[in-house]
């Protein structure tokens, strides 16, 4: 393969990492509830962390580095690029993990941090990358372009977006096409081989939300229109919900089949699967992030409120925690239920719970 770097770098980029200049600052705060580990880094995130097999995290900051740590939240090695990153980044072959930078470059590590490859494939890369098939990656870029990458003869397929930026990342839908949202305000179903299939218009940018598959093969998705929007693989509309600011966030699925999401008019939204309000909580400002799911069907998500919030499956609070930090990415459950998540001031918690969350008291109330 083109482009592969010699071990010898990423060793340099270790040592390099081990410098006096480049150590965090880390401390534990405990709580009646809670035990949180935080790490101060250098750089804002509003990469989304990821996790392997082993339940490492990797998650990259606009400090131009990306982070590997492990399931305690001490941090393995860290690789610089010459851009931001604000993509999520995303697992593809064999166990290996790409992100994209502001510096135009895609990076394929192992699941260890060491550099396997890189490439170039022409602007600016928001978006997390979707594998489609055993060759394929999918992608966006602030050119309007969604890519289609061969990984291993290194060609390209390009689907145009009217030359807006494509900020929305894809998804694989069950029937092996594409959903990608771009700022030309459409949500765009393609094929694997980067051909249209359908779009539906929306009156805003689908600036970041990531389609959802829910029931039935419908996608849902939000707009900075103001709505959730539910639509059929034909791109025929099932129902919207309107709100009263943007939609960011990508919706998520909780085990019983509600959508949960966030908007900036300062709420997060649980909505039943026909469209219908089933409960919204306030925050104090808009909520960016997306929700994560816990293996007993609790929901953590994040507002710049600085708050991140914990909701049961019905929607009502059980907690919301101070983490003096805006929250913009998604936070993160591993295997033994400790939730990782960043915030725009440089901050990566990991939080582990002394008991599950059912034994703590939900409000009633908004």
């Amino acid at each position: 393969m083109k482009k592969i770097l010699s071990l010898f770098l990423g060793v340099a980029l270790l040592a390099c990492y081990s410098c006096k200049s480049h150590q965090p600052y880390t401390s534990i705060t405990n709580t009646e509830h809670f035990t949180i580990k935080t790490t101060k880094v250098r750089g804002a995130f509003y990469s989304s962390p990821i996790k392997t097999k082993n339940d490492n995290v990797i998650i990259g900051n606009h400090k131009r580095t990306v982070y590997f740590l492990d399931k305690t939240g001490d941090i393995i090695t860290a690789f610089k690029t010459k851009g931001w990153i604000h993509a999520t980044p995303a697992p593809i072959f064999d166990s290996l993990v790409s992100i994209g930078s502001y510096d135009g470059n895609m990076y394929v590590f192992n699941e260890n941090g060491v550099l396997q490859t890189q490439f170039k494939p022409g602007g600016i890369i928001f978006t997390n990358t979707v594998q489609a098939d055993s060759s394929t990656l999918v992608f966006g870029t602030n050119k309007g372009v969604v890519k289609f990458y061969n990984f291993f003869d290194e060609t390209y397929t390009d689907f145009f977006t009217k030359k807006r930026m494509t900020h929305g990342s894809p998804v694989l839908l069950s029937n092996n096409s594409i959903a990608i949202g771009s700022n030309d305000k459409f949500l765009y179903i393609l094929n694997k081989d980067g051909l249209m299939q359908n779009k539906f218009k929306t009156n805003g940018w689908i600036m970041h939300s990531k389609p959802l598959e829910v029931a039935n093969e419908l996608i849902s998705f939000g707009s900075y229109d103001k709505h959730l929007y539910t639509i059929t693989k034909d791109a025929e509309l099932v129902w919207k919900f309107a709100t009263k600011g943007k939609i960011h966030a990508s919706p998520r699925l909780t085990q019983e089949g509600n959508i949960v999401f966030g908007s900036f008019d300062k709420h997060i939204y649980i909505v039943n699967s026909d469209g219908t309000l089933r409960n919204a909580i306030q925050t104090n400002k808009r909520v960016v992030s997306s929700a994560a799911i816990t293996s007993n069907n609790y929901i953590v998500i994040g507002s710049y409120d600085k708050h991140l919030y914990i909701l049961n499956s019905e929607g009502y609070k059980v907690a919301s925690i101070p983490v003096g930090g805006k929250i913009f990415s998604t936070p993160l459950v591993l295997s033994n239920g400790t939730v990782v998540f960043a915030t725009t001031n440089g901050k990566i918690h990991y939080l582990t719970p002394h008991k599950d969350f059912s034994y703590m008291h939900a409000e009633q109330r908004n």
